[in-house]
């Protein structure tokens, strides 16, 4: 058991940004060993990670009641869906978009509540995927379906830059990957009935881009969490 007095000197020397080998330095010279002084090392990096992982609990509860949230208020809007006309639909949509962003921004960054906001933020990408395809239901888009996931994954890394949100570019990436998988399917079986209004040239551009977007992010994400595991 490391000494409380010894783990408060080396908690305050970092965070006045001493180096360790310089605090190894000061304590062996003020009588204490090598060992004891490892020993206050782990149990302040004990402290860390048991924060670290609470951390990330709270946001992984955060985001599943997210989720949740919008499951439950899809459910409302669905059962009365039919009885409303395309204006009050797109009303709904865009408002609720909006609203969850406009909120998770607020407590976010103006209340410092960062998990509850960026769960409302993340619901509020989950709205708009869902905007993209109840949109196109509503006007009788005729298209991909893969597409709108390609869509959903623009708006979605337009959202995460804003917001610097990684979630929603974890997001992004299993709906790009969606869309990567499904599209060529679709194409080739569109191609085999001889559907000719599938607008192939604008789903391969999409493809196309959604395979790079796809790529990088994950790349950039790797790049972000390497050091910290490290």
């Amino acid at each position: 058991m490391a000494d409380q007095k010894l783990i408060e000197y080396i908690q305050n020397s970092l965070a006045q940004g001493i180096s360790k080998n310089e605090i190894y330095k000061e304590l062996i010279n003020a009588g204490w060993t090598i060992d004891v002084i490892q020993e206050g090392f782990n149990a302040i990096q004990r402290v860390g990670d048991k924060e670290q992982t609470q951390q990330k609990t709270i946001r992984i509860i955060a985001i599943f009641g997210a989720i949740l949230i919008g499951a439950g208020i899809f459910s409302f809007i669905a059962a009365n869906w039919q009885e409303l006309g395309r204006v009050e639909k797109i009303a709904i949509l865009i408002f609720a978009m909006l609203g969850f962003y406009a909120g998770g921004w607020f407590l976010k960054e103006k209340k410092n509540y960062d998990k509850t906001g960026n769960a409302l933020i993340f619901l509020g990408a989950l709205v708009y995927g869902a905007s993209v395809f109840l949109i196109a239901q509503m006007f009788h888009i005729r298209e991909n379906w893969p597409d709108g996931f390609i869509l959903w994954m623009l708006g979605a890394v337009a959202i995460g830059f804003a917001m610097e949100l990684y979630p929603i570019f974890y997001l992004a990436i299993v709906v790009g990957f969606v869309a990567i998988i499904s599209q060529p399917v679709c194409l080739f079986f569109a191609i085999e009935e001889g559907i000719n209004d599938c607008f192939i040239g604008t789903s391969v551009f999409l493809l196309l881009a959604a395979t790079v977007i796809t790529f990088v992010f994950g790349w950039v994400i790797r790049k972000k969490i390497t050091p910290e595991i490290e």
